[in-house]
């Protein structure tokens, strides 16, 4: 499958640098405990992905978490149905905490292709302090050029994850997201987020640690 999906692909199959502007890949065959091969291959690598099949779950829960969590890279879960450009939208799920500030700064060579960059502040407790934060942040991608605005979608009764998860989907967008902030952000990433994401977000999920 590799090979016929290089070939078809136009692909270099090499596992040094050719030097070349050409597209490239290679193929690891490890013996090992998976979680920890993908985090101890993520530390070189620029971004990780990890892809999802369409009958259902296609790798354990633990190998996400621990690319999420040990590699220190960003991880990009596509949705199980192949696209063949990235989303014209995205949407960055916005918290005003550390983790979702690094989520922005790894999601930059996204951001620079959207021509739509859509802030999401889920208003929980109705407070202004998230939204203030939001605008601050779409006042400093404007400085880069950056086509975006902010949007405050009320909570989904299903849970802070369904909000953010349901703005994406409108706008067949990539959902940019940051780690765990409070506990209720917590429970979802390390609770029933994985499995969402696993059986079907919708979307194109970009999160960080």
């Amino acid at each position: 499958m590799f090979g016929s999906f290089c070939q078809s692909e136009k692909l270099v199959v090499a596992e040094t640098p050719t030097g070349g502007s050409a597209a490239s890949a290679g193929w690891f065959n490890e013996i090992g405990t998976e979680p920890n091969r993908v985090a101890e291959y993520g530390h070189a690598a620029d971004l990780l992905v990890i892809g999802r099949s369409e009958g259902g779950e296609s790798i354990r829960s633990e190998t996400l978490q621990a690319a999420r969590l040990n590699s220190g890279r960003p991880l990009l879960i596509p949705t199980a149905t192949p696209i063949a450009t990235l989303p014209a939208t995205v949407v960055v799920g916005w918290e005003g905490k550390p983790e979702t500030a690094r989520g922005v700064t790894a999601a930059i060579p996204f951001l620079s292709k959207a021509k739509q960059i859509i802030i999401a502040t889920v208003a929980e407790d109705k407070k202004d302090t998230e939204k203030q934060g939001a605008l601050r942040l779409m006042a400093g991608l404007g400085w880069h050029g950056f086509p975006v605005s902010v949007q405050t979608p009320e909570p989904n009764t299903t849970g802070l994850a369904e909000s953010l998860f349901s703005a994406a989907r409108e706008q067949s967008a990539l959902l940019v997201m940051g780690g765990y902030g409070h506990s209720r952000l917590r429970e979802w990433i390390f609770g029933g987020f994985t499995q969402r994401v696993l059986r079907g977000a919708e979307v194109t999920v970009l999160i960080t640690h």
